[in-house]
């Protein structure tokens, strides 16, 4: 590398990627975690540097024979490492994973927005933690652990790990020496299918971690077993504000969209495309979107992501978002769609 080149690079290497703008990520490296997770490693394409908290994701953009989609996956690495990021992906039934597995190999590109969350330690501050994942699950807890490894952090954390068989178990080997680094953490695996064994309830939890109610929980898995640990939580004592989860369920979102004989129907305008359509008070506008036919880039449907947000030029809503969208981006106007309700006519920059 000539001097010039190093200059070069070290400028470009000072800069940000950019949270709230679309970029592009190459892929670098690609590994088989087990017989259906595949992890990537993905540095910025301009050379900058990713600055996320453990436990945060980003939403990517991708190519299926569909047409393209936008999903969001957690990083798992350490964010004591800004020069890349790597998420582990578990191929699923669905779009999404499977285009991912097929087409992102070394030196494809990706284009990425974020990092987005407010998942992790940076938001549920605590003395200790119990980190309860189920499957894929796993991939926040371990862009904690290894933060706090790389940071020289005693985390004082029990891992819960819940997954099928043995070969499921992600990182086994590496959460063992990470446990040499930080001894008072704990790993505990749950084998459903091993004899004995089957869908960890409630009892169960109580019994691994009989401190549970002294310890910040983070919990991220499939709906129900996220249920499941929060009533869990909740019943021996901890209080709301030392709970958090993370999951992205791309089902649609169960919603109280029954227009009524009184219910208001108001008009949203795409005030660049010049369409517009209905939208009643009780549903939200990207159910009307959705509904009327129309493009609207979006992802997680909950108001996490923040893959749908979009200019209010005039009108009024109603937002109950869950950290997919900035105070300061809610001041200049900007609002989530998908859990946006109108209150009276509106008009978005579409």
């Amino acid at each position: 590398m000539t001097q010039v080149d190093l200059a070069d690079w070290r400028a470009r290497r000072r800069r940000r990627f950019a949270p709230d703008k679309w970029g592009v990520l190459v892929c670098r490296a690609v590994w088989e975690e087990s017989a259906d997770m595949r992890t990537f490693l993905l540095t910025p394409k301009d050379g900058s540097r990713i600055e996320h908290d453990p436990g945060q994701f980003m939403t990517f953009r991708i190519d299926t024979p569909d047409g393209w989609i936008e999903r969001c996956y957690t990083i798992a690495s350490s964010a004591a490492r800004d020069g890349g990021i790597e998420i582990s992906v578990k191929r699923q039934v669905g779009l999404g994973s499977g285009a991912l597995h097929k087409t992102l190999i070394a030196g494809a590109e990706i284009e990425a927005f974020g990092p987005s969350g407010r998942f992790g330690p940076a938001n549920l501050p605590g003395a200790n933690y119990a980190l309860i994942a189920a499957g894929s699950g796993i991939t926040p807890m371990l862009s904690i652990l290894r933060t706090a490894a790389d940071r020289g952090i005693d985390l004082d954390a029990v891992l819960v790990q819940v997954v099928p068989t043995s070969a499921d178990l992600i990182a086994e080997a590496e959460i063992t020496n990470l446990s040499r680094r930080m001894p008072r953490l704990t790993h505990l695996p749950i084998l459903t299918r091993s004899p004995g064994n089957g869908r960890p309830d409630s009892d169960l939890l109580a019994r691994a971690i009989p401190d549970l109610v002294d310890r910040t929980v983070l919990c991220c898995g499939p709906q129900p077993f996220m249920e499941m640990v929060r009533s869990a939580a909740l019943e021996v004592g901890v209080p709301a504000e030392r709970y958090g989860e993370e999951s992205f369920d791309f089902s649609s979102p169960i919603a109280d969209s029954t227009a009524g004989a009184d219910t208001l129907i108001r008009t949203v305008t795409f005030a660049r495309s010049g369409q517009t359509f209905e939208c009643a008070e009780t549903s939200t506008i990207l159910e009307a979107v959705k509904a009327a036919g129309l493009p609207l880039p979006s992802s997680c449907a909950r108001g996490i992501c923040g893959t749908c947000k979009t200019f209010k030029h005039t009108g009024e809503v109603t937002m109950a978002h869950d950290g997919g969208i900035r105070q300061r981006e809610i001041d200049r106007g900007f609002i989530l769609p998908c859990v946006s309700r109108p209150l009276t006519d509106i008009t978005l920059d579409c």
